[in-house]
Order: C-alpha cells, then sequence, then structure tokens
C-alpha cells in the first residue's frame, strides 16, 4: 500500500456526516480511493456525493444495527467485484455525561453501542474483503481515556475497550496481512464537539431531582466546560490527513496521534503519576 494515487483503492469510512469522518472521506476521494461512507441521512448523503470531487458512494447506516452494517458489506462487496477492500476506518462516534448513579437507558448504552459494538460489527462485516485486499483497519479513541474525569459516562469506557479490542484484533488478523491501528484525533471541531453544551443541558434535564441535589456542582462544572469548548479544537482536515497517513504509510503504526494536543496527554498519561493525574483532573472540575 504504497501508491495513494491509485484508483483500486478502497476504503469504507463510517460517521462522514460532518467533522473528521466528511473531511477523510472527501480527502480520500481526491486522493483517487473508492470511497464508502457512511451517514444517518438521505440528505447527508446527497450532500457528500455533491461535494466529494472523486468516486465515493455514501451509504446509509446506524452501525449500531449489525444487520444493517452486514447489508452495507455485502452492498460495497457488490461494486467491488472481485477486489479487495483496503481500508475500514471506524470513525462513528457518540458522547454521553451525567452521574452514573443517575444515568438513563440510552445515555449509558448508547456510546458503547456505537464506539465499541459499532467497530465490532465493522470488523466482523469487512474482514473478509480486507483478507483479500491485505488492508488496513483504524479505529479512533479519545484522549478520555486518559484522566479520570467524573460526569464522563461510558463514553471513555467505551473507548477504552475499543483500544484492547484492537490490539486483540491485530493478534488474531496479522496472519492475514490486515494490519489494526488505533487513532487519537485529541480535540477536534466536531459534531460532538459543538453540540456538547446542548447535550449536556438536554442529559441534566432529564436527571431526577436527587441527582442535581448530589452532583450539583460537578454538573454546573460540565455545563460551562461543554460551553467553554464550543467552537474550540483542530480542523477536521488536520485529522483526515493523519487518516490517509494510517491507511497509505509503507509501515503503519501501532497508534497514531493528530495533533500536539492528542501526543502531549498521550505523554502525561504515561509518565505522570496516579497522584498528579488526579490533581489535574480535580482542578479541571473545580475551575
Amino acid at each position: 500500500m504504497t501508491d495513494s494515487t491509485s484508483t483500486t483503492r478502497s476504503v469504507v469510512i463510517t460517521g462522514c456526516s460532518v467533522g473528521a469522518g466528511q473531511a477523510a472521506a472527501l480527502r480520500m476521494a481526491r486522493e483517487g480511493w473508492q470511497v464508502f461512507a457512511t451517514v444517518r441521512t438521505a440528505a447527508d448523503a446527497d450532500r457528500l456525493e455533491k461535494e466529494a470531487s472523486g468516486d465515493l458512494h455514501a451509504l446509509l447506516c446506524d452501525v449500531r444495527d449489525r444487520d444493517q452494517v452486514f447489508a452495507m458489506a455485502a452492498a460495497v462487496e457488490s461494486r467491488l467485484g472481485p477486489r479487495g477492500l483496503d481500508g475500514l476506518v471506524c470513525n462513528a462516534g457518540v458522547g454521553a455525561s451525567g452521574p452514573i448513579e443517575f444515568l438513563d437507558h440510552d445515555e449509558m448504552t448508547i456510546p458503547i453501542e456505537v464506539n465499541l459494538y459499532g467497530s465490532i460489527y465493522c470488523a466482523q462485516a469487512f474482514l473478509p474483503l480486507l483478507r483479500k485486499a491485505r488492508g488496513r483497519i483504524v479505529n479512533v479513541t479519545s484522549g478520555s481515556t486518559l484522566f479520570t474525569m467524573p460526569l464522563m459516562s461510558t463514553y471513555p469506557a467505551s473507548k477504552l475497550g475499543l483500544e484492547q479490542l484492537s490490539r486483540q484484533l491485530q493478534a488474531e488478523v496479522a496472519r492475514f496481512g490486515v494490519h489494526v491501528c488505533v487513532l487519537d484525533p485529541g480535540h477536534i471541531k466536531s459534531r460532538m464537539t459543538q453540540t456538547a453544551a446542548e447535550a449536556s443541558r438536554a442529559a441534566r434535564a432529564k436527571l431526577p431531582a436527587a441527582a442535581n441535589e448530589l452532583y450539583g456542582d460537578l454538573l454546573d462544572r460540565m455545563t460551562q466546560l461543554s460551553s467553554d469548548m464550543q467552537g474550540s479544537g483542530k480542523q477536521p482536515d488536520q485529522v483526515a490527513e493523519v487518516y490517509h497517513r494510517a491507511l497509505t504509510e509503507p509501515r503503519p503504526r501501532a497508534f497514531y496521534t493528530a495533533g500536539s494536543d492528542a501526543r502531549w496527554l498521550r505523554w502525561a498519561s504515561r509518565f505522570l503519576p496516579m497522584s498528579v493525574k488526579q490533581a489535574i483532573a480535580k482542578r479541571i472540575m473545580t475551575g
């Protein structure tokens, strides 16, 4: 996988309605790849295909639905014919927040269903095609796994599980020439960060009075942090560039980071003692 201009290369990228997924889909199409980009609505599919300057097919798929994922794989296979699939980027992701004690079912399960099980379903569905091309899987993690922060809910757990799953999967599929890597995009302008404040307020509105009595100060701080985050972060194109590298470097790595923020957090997590990391998290939450 050294010639990034070849029109015979193909990639499936999930979560392409906005953000890094959209930027990566458009970038890979410009590079001459055949791109299969998943979105959730017909309007997003039409818009993405119109914006693309290459061979891009937008497919409707909810990665939480295993049947939909396998149906998408069958559709991709019908377009590829005898060729295999060169890349799978599991970019789709959602967050959640709130005290674990009071999480409703959706806040508790959706991050795990999308971020973890969605990536598992995609690996299961596309591995037969990836084996044919000795392709690559890129699973997207988060720096939220590195510092223990209250009210982050099941989002970091889903991403930490995905990191372990990726290592396990690599051990299983290396024999087929398939490479699995993990990528931390750092803080990025995405739908998740752009709507974080609104999502935080909506989640809080569903909490019972007891939750506000017990965790009110933390909930206030989380709402403030979400508001401060809105509009910040690196441009999605910067992350798309790292996706491209992970798919095309002759000697792919096991782990990629996008930007100095992601690299710093990984370094800090590795070398700082737990007491220091806890102090940093506490300082963030107390202002």
